[in-house]
């Protein structure tokens, strides 16, 4: 059976979406090269039986149109000409209006705090979503968090490891749920804890966190007759409390969380949009018309019509004998002629 697929290429990793569930194929700190979403196709393929009938994939707002036709290029030398693509914010407000139903000439601000940065989209919903304003780009990100959290932990031991950096990173995530978090450690052979409380993260990444809610703050406040009715968190790093209250307490627009998976969801959307689903509709069949042989082709002899056949028959014989029999005359045409005093004669008639 023909499906679709929507592809939203993180900095943190590729997330596939497909009417079967959300899932995340991979991890890099990079974006995706065409090689790699190929192998993606290929994978979903091997487990569905076939290829996807449709691909939307998503991509940054920021990327250059030169640099989007380079990455259409090299998906073609890879065998796949009919992907689609779909701006990154455009995705997740799809996504977000699917399930909101958002009032025509309504506006969402797109607050993605991703890995590698924090993109700021001002949208517009009228049919499709359009920008209503300049976007803006703040040059921080998870990645940039989890390096404050490493650098925080190591100035208290003084010492440094991988594992201490994968602890460190793990920490930072369930700090969003947990209060604190104990951080195991190995100093000269032994093994310590470091707790880390969810105040002095938030002490920690407060510098960091203001500047990218500055950002959202001029994007709003530059929108004029188009401010946001409601702000989409988008990414990790935007589940982080410090962050909800931060926008709340600032710009007292209500915040709305979206679900891991929105912007693959919104290009799954897109892609089923385009080419959708057969409906199943009953198929009524009706028997093909009886042939009969022409020498046993007759009349229909039903009571009513052949008293009618017979009516019709003897009415014209009778009015024929009565036209055969009926006296000719001849008319003379001649013109009125007057005589006094004023009296008419008429044409005279001849047996």
């Amino acid at each position: 059976m023909p499906y679709q697929v929507g592809l939203d290429l993180g900095s943190a990793g590729t997330t596939v979406a497909t009417g079967r569930g959300v899932t995340t194929t991979c991890k890099h700190r990079q974006h995706a090269t065409a090689k790699e979403i190929a192998k993606v196709i290929d994978d979903l393929a091997a487990r569905y039986g076939e290829p996807p009938s449709r691909v939307a994939m998503t991509h940054p707002l920021t990327w250059p149109h030169e640099y989007l036709e380079q990455f259409r290029a090299d998906l073609i030398d890879e065998g796949r000409a009919d992907v689609l693509f779909v701006p990154a914010p455009h995705a997740a407000a799809i996504a977000f209006d699917d399930n909101a139903q958002m009032p025509e000439h309504s506006t969402v601000a797109v607050f993605d705090f991703g890995a590698t940065g924090c993109d700021i989209t001002l949208l517009r919903k009228q049919s499709v979503f359009l920008l209503a304003g300049q976007p803006e780009r703040v040059e921080i990100g998870g990645f940039d968090l989890d390096d404050l959290v490493i650098e925080h932990v190591i100035a208290k031991i003084r010492t440094h490891s991988p594992e201490l950096v994968r602890s460190c990173v793990e920490a930072k995530e369930l700090l969003g749920s947990y209060p604190e978090v104990r951080i195991p450690v190995v100093v000269d052979a032994e093994v310590r804890e470091i707790r880390l409380s969810r105040l002095e993260f938030e002490s920690i990444i407060r510098p960091a966190i203001e500047l990218v809610v500055d950002a959202l703050e001029r994007v709003v406040r530059t929108a004029g007759l188009c401010e946001p009715e409601v702000i989409l968190l988008v990414g990790g790093s935007a589940r982080i409390p410090l962050v909800v209250r931060e926008i709340a307490q600032r710009l007292h627009i209500p915040v709305m969380r979206a679900p891991d998976g929105a912007a693959a969801m919104g290009a799954l959307l897109e892609a089923e949009q385009l080419e959708p689903e057969p409906s199943e509709e009953p198929t009524v069949f009706l028997p093909a018309p009886r042939e009969e042989e022409p020498s046993k082709r007759r009349l229909p002899t039903t009571p009513f019509i052949a008293a009618g056949l017979l009516v019709l028959v003897l009415g014209g014989g009778w009015a024929a004998h009565e036209a055969m029999n009926r006296p000719k005359v001849q008319v003379e045409t001649t013109s009125v002629v007057l005589k006094p005093p004023s009296t008419a004669e008429l044409p005279r008639i001849n047996g």
